[in-house]
C-alpha cells in the first residue's frame, strides 16, 4: 500500500509544473477554461516541454559546476527548478497569447489566418479602443 502512495506522489511531483504553467496561463489570459480532460492534456504537454527544459538546465548547470559549484543536483532541486521554469513558461505563453505576436508573424508568412485572441470581438476591441453606445428606443421604463 505504501508503494502506491509513493508512486502517486512521484507522479504528482512530475506533473505539478505542467499544472502550474496551465494555471498561470489561464489566470493571465481571457481564454475560457476547457474541460478537465483538456486541461490535463495541456498540463501533460506543458510538462513535456518543462521537463525537457529542466534536463537542458541540469546539463548546463553540471557543466558550469566544474568551474563554480553551489551544491549537488537532487530531486528537490529538480522540483524547484521545474516549478521556476513552469512559472516562466506560463508567463511567456500568456504574454504571447495576449499580444498576438506569434500569430501576427505566422499571418505575415501566410501560414495561418487565426489570431491568438479568444474571439474576433476581443481582438477588435483590443486593437481599436472605442466606446459602444446603445440607444434603446422601444424600452419603457416604469417607476415603482
Amino acid at each position: 500500500m505504501g508503494s502506491i502512495s509513493n508512486n502517486v506522489v512521484t507522479i504528482l511531483q512530475f506533473l505539478l509544473p505542467g499544472f502550474v504553467a496551465a494555471w498561470i496561463f489561464y489566470s493571465l489570459t481571457s481564454f475560457l477554461k476547457p474541460s478537465q480532460f483538456e486541461r490535463v492534456v495541456q498540463a501533460l504537454i506543458f510538462t513535456l516541454f518543462i521537463q525537457a527544459l529542466v534536463s537542458i538546465f541540469k546539463y548546463l548547470l553540471l557543466k558550469a559546476g566544474v568551474y563554480w559549484s553551489v551544491g549537488n543536483w537532487s530531486d528537490s532541486s529538480a522540483l524547484i527548478t521545474s516549478i521556476i521554469i513552469a512559472i516562466g513558461f506560463g508567463i511567456v505563453f500568456s504574454h504571447f497569447s495576449n499580444n498576438d505576436k506569434i500569430h501576427k508573424f505566422l499571418r505575415d508568412k501566410g501560414i495561418t489566418r487565426e489570431t491568438s485572441f479568444p474571439s474576433e470581438w476581443f481582438g477588435s476591441f483590443l486593437n481599436n479602443v472605442t466606446f459602444v453606445v446603445l440607444h434603446f428606443h422601444d424600452c419603457v421604463f416604469r417607476r415603482r
